[in-house]
């Protein structure tokens, strides 16, 4: 990658410690982890570990941000030495933030301790503090958010879509705007910025690139080659076939009741099974070469005062005051004369882009005191306008028309123009000018520095998009397109255990939680999948750690009270797990997930009425939370009432359809309505979304049966009896299938086989034998 076509690091660090200081909790977070991300601290400079601590702090999680800075802040050197134990000088910074973080936590004395060995080993320095802009954005965020909490959804998308408008860079009305099922359009999602008039980016650029958070203006090229490192073809999971029971987890014994978001099934025997166990890989975090490492912080990199004077003015101090002017020439190739201070707005100088002449004029464009006496200089030159460098060409040329200025004026013209950052001869850059460069080329630097974060961002915003729409692959694969070291980071991380969880693949699922854990071991975020994930895989001890774990990080969050609840319905103890469900809904009354689950905890325990209620409860609190429609389409299916549970679970898929359990159940009540035909449909659709699901094809093949299409349902079962070569009900009805053919030889060795994996069903197989495979007997799905 060469510097040509990297963006400026400087500017990069800008733009991300502005949105991650200024911006609100949410965004201000999400900034600080892409900004950790992408540069990640050094031992000589933790501004970007700095950052993200404190956001932590801001969100309320302490102990993540003191995971962080507790290396680096000398908290295990002992008190009695000024020379630290591990032979390097703790992090003054750091150790503030350990002294924050111990005040937050009650822990007086640790942080007491570390502060005072920062004080004596360090030099005191100036820390960052996230402090939310108060903007118009913010407000309509705001507005937002209260119109979504108070059951106005038409009022939350405007004022989400007016703080989008107001600020491009605001995470959270992006997000808000997904999770109210109205998410943008993939054209929508982080466009580059319209090209503005001059005189409108006059007005916008005049203020330090730092004090705004909307989009600086485009750069040349819409693409910039080289900024994103080369795509690497890394698969994050695979299907695999496990060798576990048919609809079971191929980790551990049955789950017990069936969950759904979970995706669960009305029965143990639909439970849908993890065939896959190809291990999830992530690829190394290359080491950052030295060309990409953290420049110096901020302060450093700000626009120097010395700004240089415009054009028109340079040509004017250098032209004698009693010059008459002569007559225009013919051609000239720059402006000249009254038009150029007007033309100065439109003509870029020296080649450099837009450096408009209303910014020049401010106070703070002037670089030193000799360019503000030249300015003074200029505006005391004459009452009868500027007069043409032409003129003074002319008058060196004849004899007979000569004009001598004082020698002052002389002196400090040719200062003025010795200073100037173009030749008005050649236009090209004096050698001997200040080594800063022109505020255009900052300008572009800024813009090129924006253009390439807007295209990680937009590429993290399409993932979150495709998950919100349950369009899991897609999502994985705008992740795999970052850079790795975005790649691997905690944000994308999450969102890829949470696809492969919502795709039912829960040991990828597991994996990718445990990488995550590995990198942020106080999340709590997204803990409440993982805790029904391992409820899912029935591992009691894992669970059981997690749940501890999260009562101890933080036992007001619902997500601790959700792991302990799952731990207790794991056990059967479902009283128990009823009780730690309904504490989360007293944590959290709009937590949705955690009134689901307590209606699934009223259906094992056969109230059917207390259930609804809890489901009805997730749907107010979020409407479009497909587990609560699910639920309820269980429970009026339990209790015969075929229509109401066709009509919940049409519901369902409306909002997930991609979910191959959804789909299933509105196939399994239609063949209970005696619409096979349409129930094969929806079979279909779910092996379309899960191939390789043996449950998902087991039903496909049950409803072929029912319609007699025996040859179409023999070449399914054969290769799915080699899929899944435990299960007794593949070759129970492959026997049957083989007797309504004539082909005995090959019934009998099927049903052998499903006699030997299950001996309860001697007595279907022998009814069978005697109908010749045309008596309906009842199905055993135990």
């Amino acid at each position: 990658m060469t510097t040509l076509s990297s963006p400026s690091q400087p500017h990069v660090i800008r733009r991300l410690q502005q949105l991650a200081l200024t911006s609100p909790t949410s965004t201000s977070l999400f900034y600080a982890r892409l900004w950790n991300a992408l540069l990640p601290a050094t031992q000589a400079d933790h501004e970007s570990l700095h950052t993200l601590a404190l956001c932590f702090l801001q969100s309320e999680e302490p102990y993540s941000a003191l995971h962080l800075v507790r290396d680096t802040a000398g908290v295990d050197d002992p008190d009695g030495s000024l020379v630290p134990s591990r032979g390097q000088v703790p992090c003054y910074g750091c150790a503030v933030i350990v002294a924050k973080c111990c005040q937050k936590l009650g822990r007086y004395s640790e942080g007491q301790a570390v502060l005072n060995r920062a004080l004596r080993r360090c030099t005191p320095t100036n820390l960052p503090t996230p402090s939310p802009a108060s903007t118009s954005a913010s407000a309509q965020l705001m507005l937002a958010q209260l119109s979504h909490k108070g059951k106005a959804p038409e009022t939350a998308i405007d004022s989400y879509q007016k703080a989008l408008q107001e600020d491009p860079w605001l995470w959270e009305a992006f997000t808000g705007l997904c999770d109210i099922e109205s998410p943008l359009s993939l054209e929508a999602i982080f466009p580059d910025p319209p090209a503005a008039p001059s005189r409108a980016s006059s007005t916008r650029t005049s203020r330090p690139p730092t004090l705004s958070p909307n989009p600086m203006p485009r750069s040349s090229a819409s693409e910039m080659p080289g900024f994103l490192p080369t795509r690497k073809n890394a698969h994050l999971g695979t299907n695999g076939n496990g060798g576990g029971g048919l609809f079971t987890p191929d980790v551990g014994g049955g789950a017990g009741p069936a969950r759904l978001g979970m995706l669960g099934n009305p029965s143990s025997w639909d439970t849908p099974s993890v065939m896959g166990d190809t291990t999830f890989q992530l690829p190394d975090q290359p080491p950052m070469p030295a060309s990409k490492r953290p420049l110096p912080n901020l302060l450093s990199n700000l626009i120097p005062s010395s700004n240089l004077l415009p054009a028109s003015f340079r040509s004017n101090t250098t032209t004698p005051v009693n010059q008459p002017e002569p007559p225009k020439l013919p051609a000239m190739k720059r402006a000249r004369g009254k038009d150029a201070a007007k033309r100065a707005i439109e003509t870029p100088v020296n080649g450099h882009g837009n450096l408009p002449l209303a910014r020049e004029l401010r106070p703070n464009g002037i670089g030193n005191t000799r360019d503000l006496k030249a300015v003074e200089l200029n505006e005391i030159v004459g009452d009868d306008g500027p007069v043409r460098r032409s003129s003074r060409l002319k008058s060196n040329g004849s004899s007979t028309k000569s004009a001598v200025p004082s020698s002052k004026v002389t002196t400090r013209s040719r200062t003025t123009r010795s200073r100037s950052v173009t030749s008005s001869a050649s236009g090209q850059t004096n050698s001997e000018n200040v080594s800063s460069p022109p505020r255009s080329m900052e300008t572009q630097l800024q813009s090129a520095a924006d253009e390439y974060l807007r295209g990680i961002v937009r590429k993290c915003a399409k993932a979150y998009r495709h998950l919100s729409t349950f369009n899991c692959l897609e999502a994985i694969k705008e992740l795999d397109g970052l850079p790795d070291n975005v790649k691997n980071s905690p944000w994308s991380l999450d969102i890829v255990a949470r696809c492969f969880y919502e795709m039912a693949e829960y040991v990828q699922a597991r994996r990718v939680f445990v990488k995550l854990l590995e990198l942020e071991p106080y999340r709590i975020q997204s803990m409440d999948h993982y805790s029904t994930l391992l409820w899912h895989l029935s591992d009691p001890p894992t669970l059981s750690h997690l749940s501890q774990t999260l009562i101890s990080i933080d036992q007001e969050s619902p997500q601790a009270w959700i792991a302990t609840g799952n731990c207790f319905s794991l056990q059967k103890d479902h009283e128990e797990a009823m009780r730690c469900f309904r504490r989360a809904t007293q944590v959290d009354p709009s937590n949705a997930y955690a009134w689901t689950l307590c209606g699934y905890e009223a259906i094992e325990m056969e109230e059917y009425e207390r259930a609804l209620g809890y489901f009805r409860n997730a749907i107010r609190g979020e409407g479009r939370f497909y587990n609560a429609w699910y639920g309820m389409g269980l429970v009026y299916m339990r209790t015969g009432k075929i229509k109401y549970a066709e009509h919940h679970f049409r519901r369902a898929v409306e909002i997930n359809p991609t979910n191959a359990v959804l789909l299933c159940c509105v196939g399994m009540v239609l063949e209970q309505s005696d619409d096979v035909v349409q129930a094969i449909h929806f079979y279909e659709r779910a092996v379309h979304f899960s191939p390789t699901s043996s449950m998902v094809q087991f039903k496909r093949i049950r409803a072929l049966v029912a319609l007699q299409r025996f040859d179409d349902a023999i070449a399914l079962l054969e290769p799915l009896s080699e899929q899944a070569p435990d299960e007794a009900n593949i070759f129970f009805l492959l026997g049957k299938c083989y007797l309504r053919k004539d082909r005995r030889s090959e019934a009998t060795i099927a049903f052998t086989t499903a006699r030997e994996l299950q001996p309860k069903l001697e007595g279907a197989i022998k009814l069978t034998l005697e109908a010749n495979g045309e008596e309906e007997e009842e199905e055993d799905d135990d």
